[in-house]
């Protein structure tokens, strides 16, 4: 009777552990069983994944397929001077500024692509750029094709990326009408500093007419350039670079092998918190060039974003050549629109002196991107 009454004590005093521990047990089972199929169902998605990423047609990888963008640029033009010469560039009337095809992919996991073919008016098509690219290691990259060389800031961007609208006279002076573009071949060292600083150097076809054009096989153009950006708080950066070029022109005299010089400098400022509504851009270029003659120019400028889709800027120009002793002064106003990243309109105001003559220009454009659009050049 006392045995009897002691192992009824015992299962009444253990009996409610055991259950909760069966309890426990139970759900813990049940947690195993919803984290397996958690599981499985993500395999299935990842499984299905790859699959939708290979063509059927080709059996390839839809991920090495090219990214497709066309840009178009609509311009309304009033000039102030030369309506009785049809030829002129500028002139007043409506005109389709440029079109723009970008095409640009992954060839495999380790060479890159990019293209733009571009067409002036609604006649000339022909391509623009192309560039091949790739990294090989963490610090040195090659790039190989037809580019805008690195010889400042501007030269570098496509003309819908450009900030105005009327090329700075400083650039057309001392590079050209279409600026240094080149075939060519370089490599990109990026330097263990604790800022970012690339080494960059080229070797170009040297076939600019206003800097180059040498008349024989080997007259190439050679190009080195520093670039270098530091934070110089949380909300400013700093940007300095600069580039040198030289290379042969065939030329007798003084100035047979082609000089050409650019430095320039930005600051970018954006307050925390206000990133998408403030920004503040400083931007300053030198240019100088010999080829039969000195040939200098600069432009600053100044652009405030004072709203999330408003901008409002400002530049100044100046430009002199040696031989003739004249230069030219450019004013620039211009304030623009962004609904979104795709799409903007700009209305701009130039004043242009040169020569002793004063010529005043109005613009009004419409720039839009259709399709994957890459993030422009710091």
């Amino acid at each position: 009777m006392k045995l009897f009454c002691l192992l009824f004590f015992l299962i009444g005093f253990f009996y409610p552990s055991i259950q909760s521990h069966a309890i426990a047990d139970g759900k813990t089972h049940k947690d195993i069983k919803q984290l397996e199929q958690r599981i499985k169902k993500l395999e299935s998605e990842r499984k299905n994944s790859q699959l939708n990423n290979i063509s059927t047609a080709t059996g390839l990888s839809r991920s090495f397929n090219p990214a497709i963008n066309l840009n178009g640029l609509l311009l309304g033009t009033y000039n102030s001077e030369g309506n009785d010469n049809s030829s002129q560039s500028n002139k007043t009337g409506l005109s389709v500024q440029e079109m723009e095809l970008q095409l640009a992919g992954n060839v495999d996991s380790w060479f890159r692509v990019q293209s733009t073919f571009s067409m002036e008016g609604t006649e000339t098509f022909g391509l623009e750029e192309l560039v091949g690219s790739g990294l090989i290691t963490n610090n040195l990259s090659l790039q190989v094709g037809k580019f805008f060389a690195p010889m400042g800031k501007h030269n570098q961007l496509h003309t819908h990326a450009q900030p105005f609208v009327a090329t700075p006279v400083s650039n057309e002076m001392v590079l050209g009408e279409e600026g240094l573009k080149e075939i060519g071949f370089g490599a990109n060292y990026l330097l263990p500093f604790s800022f970012f600083s690339e080494i960059n150097l080229q070797i170009l076809e040297g076939e600019n007419e206003d800097l180059f054009a040498s008349t024989v096989n080997d007259g190439f153009a050679y190009l080195t350039r520093s670039a270098n950006s530091f934070d110089l708080s949380d909300e400013t950066t700093m940007d300095a670079n600069l580039a040198y070029a030289f290379g042969d022109n065939s030329l007798s005299g003084t100035y047979k092998t082609t000089e050409v010089l650019g430095v320039d400098i930005r600051f970018k400022h954006k307050p925390l918190g206000r990133e998408a509504y403030r920004t503040t851009i400083w931007q300053s270029e030198f240019l100088t060039s010999t080829r039969e003659q000195i040939k200098t120019g600069f432009y600053t400028y100044l652009q405030q974003q004072f709203s999330k889709h408003w901008w409002a800027q400002g530049r100044y120009s100046h430009s002199y050549q040696q031989s003739d002793r004249s230069d030219q002064n450019q004013y620039s106003l211009a304030l623009s629109y962004f609904p979104s990243e795709f799409l903007e309109t700009k209305l701009e105001y130039t004043h242009l002196n040169q020569y002793a003559a004063d010529e005043n220009q109005l613009f009004l454009r419409f720039n839009f991107t259709l399709g994957a659009h890459k993030g422009h050049s710091y």
